[in-house]
């Protein structure tokens, strides 16, 4: 079993595109996987929003899902970022909205025969904590216990890694839309079920991110040209 797992778009339609060309080049693939962060951050966030709505594929909610839809208790924006979220919202519909609010935490992928894999979009309690790739074992070790599993795949940091823990896998997939780990270019990882346990392989896919860049930079998007500086740069600051 072959699974296509992508997160943290975050409007970028360019990236996306170019990852949507690739996982169907390296295909097929027999399921693929959406875990958050949809359409907040980049230069065009309804299109976005409606190109992975399109493609019809299980999606998970984010923690800029959560401060777009509004309406749950205890997740908010940032302050600094309120602009970018009010920004978001008036160019979504009610209908995206709703479609946000509706997402789920978690999805889990269970093979005939074999081991589960679960996809959340930070840890399988919460859409705002951050685990890094250097977190202790045991750390990792009680994502897997908290979702069930011992194979388990989560966005949010935009760092992609794989990591052996506990005689199951954690993996990272990065972000399509901005990596933060000082790569420039959209990632995902391509899951496959063999000998019993799941492997992943993190992929890099190239794209016009300069173009990204100007267009945040060119635009009234309240923090353009911050997030065209993290565009060009794939580093938060």
């Amino acid at each position: 079993m072959r699974v296509a797992i992508l997160s943290d778009v975050h409007g970028n339609v360019r990236a996306l595109e170019s990852v949507l060309a690739d996982v169907r080049s390296r295909g097929p693939f027999d399921a693929t996987v959406n875990a958050g962060d949809l359409a907040f951050g980049g230069p065009r966030p309804r299109e976005a929003l409606e190109m992975l709505r399109s493609v019809g594929w299980p999606t998970i909610v984010g923690n800029t899902d959560q401060w777009l839809a509004g309406d749950i208790p205890g997740v908010e924006a940032p302050p600094a970022l309120a602009g970018v979220r009010e920004w978001v919202r008036r160019r979504l519909r009610r209908d995206d909205l709703d479609y946000l609010r509706a997402l789920p935490m978690a999805h889990r992928i269970e093979p005939a025969g074999g081991p589960s894999l679960v996809v959340v979009h930070a840890t399988p309690l919460s859409t705002t904590d951050s685990v890094d790739p250097d977190a202790p074992a045991a750390v990792l070790s009680t994502m897997l216990e908290q979702a069930r599993t011992r194979h388990l795949a989560y966005g949010h940091i935009h760092r992609p890694y794989v990591r052996d823990v506990a005689g199951g896998m954690v993996v990272n997939v990065g972000s399509v839309g901005l990596p933060f780990d000082g790569i420039p270019q959209p990632a995902w990882a391509a899951c496959t079920l063999a000998g019993g346990r799941w492997h992943a392989e993190i992929v890099r896919v190239p794209y016009d991110g300069e173009a990204v860049a100007r267009e945040l930079a060119a635009s009234d998007h309240p923090l353009g040209e911050l997030f065209a500086r993290r565009v060009r740069t794939a580093r938060m600051d």
